[in-house]
C-alpha cells in the first residue's frame, strides 16, 4: 500500500477537512469501530458470516452479549440516548433473552472451532441489561459457560444503580456464581445532580446512596465496579463535572468513564425538539476546556487514563483486576469480537489477514426474535473489509486506545503507518494532535477531545468512495 491512494488529500484540502470536523461535536463514538453502522450493506443480511470466511482460531475472543433492547426511563431514551432502545415490556424481553441464548449455542454448534477459542472478556450490555430477570440471565449465563470456556475471562455486566439491588441483589449472585476469572459491574450514572436525573427520567434509577450501596456490594463479593457520567450537559459550568468526578471518586469506582454530551437539532432524541436545551449547549473551546479539566481531575487523584474515555484506579489498572474488555475490543491485530443478541456487532479477520469482515445482527428485540424462533440466521447486515478498509480498522481503533504503535503496526501490514497517510499525519503533528515519539504515534489530550475529528479524517476519502459504490458492484467494498 503506497501514499499514492490519498495523493488527492493533501494541503490545503485535508486542512479544511479536519477544521470542518473540529467544528462539529465530537460524539466519542469510536467504540463502534470503522465502518460505523450506516456503511454496512445489507446484502449480507441472514448469511452465516462464521461459516463463510476462513478464520484463524488461533486467535483469542472477546463476547458480547446484548439480552435485550429494552429500557425504561420515565423520558424515551433518558432524553439524550442516540443507542438503539425499547420500551421495557416483561414478557417480550424473557422471549429475546431465551432467542440469545439459542443463537450463542446454535453458533457453536455451527462452527465448534469457534467454542475451543481462549476467551479473554465477556460483556453484557444493551439496553438495560440488568432488567433481566434473575432466571432469565442464570439462562444466558449457562449457554455461555456451555459454548465457551471462560475460565480465563473477566465478565462485564451492565445496567442502572438500583436494578443491581434488587430482590436480595439477586443478579449479582448470578454474577458470583459464574465461572470465569474476574467479574466486574458498570453503571450508567450519568450525574449526580438529582434535578438534571428528574430531567433524564432516571430518578427512579438510584442515588448517592444505591450507588454506594452497589459499590459496597460489589466490592464485598470481589468485583470490580465502574460508574460513567456525562460532562457538558446544557447550560452546565465545568464545575459540575467535576463536583460529579469528585463525587465518583470519594464514593470508591475502580474505574470512571466519562463521556462528552452531543445534542444537535438533527438527532433524534427527545432533547434534540427541546431547542432551550440545544441553545444552552457550550462551544467548542468551552467543552474542550471542561475535557481538559475533567481529565487532569482524574489524573491528579490517582487514576490512570487507559482508554479515550476509561480511567481507572491506579491499584487496579496495574492489577489483574484491570478492564480487559474495552482495551482488547480496540486491539484487531490480535483478537476477534463476536456479538450475541439484537443489534450485535462482531469483526473477525481471515487466516492470511489480507481480509475482515464486521456484521451486525437485526437491531429490534422483538424481529430478532422472531427470525430466531424461525430458525433463521439474525444477521441484517455486513462489512467486506479491503486492504486500506484493513488499515482504517486497525488506525481508528488503536486512536482509542491513545496511541499508534507503528512496530505492531508495521509486524501486521509490512508497512508503517506514517508512509500509508503521510499527509495526515503532517497535518495532525502540525495542530498538535498527535506526536510521535519513540515510534509510537500519541494522542494529545487535545487529540484525545478530537479524536471523532481524526478517525474520520483518515477514513473520509474511503468513505466518499463506498457512497458512490452502486450495491455490491466492488468485491472488496461495503456489499
Amino acid at each position: 500500500m503506497s501514499s499514492d491512494f490519498h495523493a488527492l488529500e493533501s494541503g490545503g484540502v485535508l486542512r479544511d477537512e479536519l477544521r470542518r470536523r473540529m467544528s462539529r461535536p465530537q460524539r466519542h463514538r469510536l467504540l463502534e469501530g470503522y465502518p460505523m453502522a450506516p456503511l454496512l450493506s445489507s446484502t449480507y443480511e441472514g448469511i452465516t458470516p462464521i461459516r463463510s470466511f476462513e478464520y484463524d482460531h488461533s486467535r483469542p475472543l472477546i463476547v458480547g452479549v446484548l439480552p435485550h433492547t429494552f429500557c425504561n426511563p420515565k423520558v424515551k431514551g433518558c432524553g439524550f440516548c442516540t443507542f438503539p432502545h425499547e420500551d421495557f415490556a416483561n414478557e417480550p424481553m424473557r422471549r429475546v433473552v431465551e432467542q440469545v441464548a439459542r443463537e450463542i449455542e446454535h453458533t457453536v454448534q455451527v462452527e465448534p472451532a469457534l467454542g475451543k477459542r481462549v476467551v479473554d472478556a465477556v460483556y453484557l450490555g444493551g439496553g438495560t441489561a440488568n432488567l433481566t430477570p434473575p432466571l432469565a440471565m442464570k439462562r444466558l449465563m449457562e449457554s455461555l459457560a456451555a459454548a465457551f470456556d471462560l475460565g480465563g475471562a473477566e465478565l462485564s455486566f451492565e445496567g442502572v444503580p438500583r436494578y443491581f439491588l434488587l430482590r436480595d441483589e439477586a443478579l449479582l449472585e448470578v454474577l458470583a456464581d459464574a465461572r470465569v476469572r474476574h467479574r466486574r459491574i458498570s453503571m450508567g450514572i450519568q450525574t449526580f445532580d438529582p434535578a438534571w436525573l428528574r430531567q433524564m427520567g432516571r430518578d427512579a434509577f438510584g442515588g448517592v446512596d444505591d450507588i454506594r450501596r452497589v459499590i459496597e456490594s460489589g466490592h464485598r463479593r470481589g468485583f470490580t465496579v465502574s460508574g460513567d457520567l456525562l460532562f457538558n450537559l446544557p447550560g452546565t459550568t465545568s464545575e459540575h463535572a467535576l463536583a460529579d468526578v469528585r463525587t465518583a471518586i470519594e464514593l470508591g469506582l475502580d474505574q470512571i468513564c466519562v463521556y462528552n454530551l452531543v445534542l444537535t437539532p438533527d438527532l433524534d432524541t427527545v432533547w434534540a425538539g427541546e431547542k432551550d436545551l440545544v441553545q444552552a449547549m457550550p462551544e467548542q473551546a468551552t467543552a474542550l476546556k471542561t475535557w481538559l479539566e475533567v481529565q487532569e481531575a482524574l489524573l491528579s487523584r490517582g487514576y490512570v487514563q487507559t482508554t479515550l474515555t476509561n480511567f481507572e484506579r491506579a491499584d487496579v489498572a496495574g492489577s489483574p483486576r484491570r478492564f480487559v474488555y474495552e482495551l482488547a475490543s480496540f486491539d484487531p491485530a490480535v483478537r476477534d469480537g463476536i456479538g450475541f443478541g439484537p443489534g450485535a456487532l462482531s469483526t473477525f479477520t481471515t487466516g492470511d489477514r489480507q481480509r475482515a469482515f464486521k456484521w451486525r445482527n437485526i437491531p429490534t428485540s422483538e424481529a430478532f426474535a422472531e427470525e430466531m424462533s424461525r430458525g433463521r440466521c439474525p444477521v441484517a447486515a455486513g462489512f467486506r473489509y479491503s486492504a486500506m478498509d484493513m488499515r482504517l480498522l486497525h488506525l481508528t481503533r488503536n486512536l482509542a486506545r491513545l496511541q499508534i504503535d507503528c512496530p505492531a503496526y508495521e509486524r501486521f501490514f509490512g508497512t508503517n503507518p506514517f508512509w500509508d497517510f503521510p499527509s495526515h499525519f503532517e497535518l495532525l503533528m502540525d495542530a498538535r494532535l498527535i506526536t510521535l515519539e519513540d515510534r509510537v504515534g500519541r494522542l494529545t489530550p487535545e487529540g484525545m477531545f478530537y479524536a471523532d475529528a481524526i478517525a474520520g479524517l483518515f477514513a473520509h476519502r474511503r468513505v466518499v468512495e463506498l457512497r458512490a459504490y452502486d450495491g455490491g458492484a466492488v468485491d472488496y467494498s461495503m456489499g
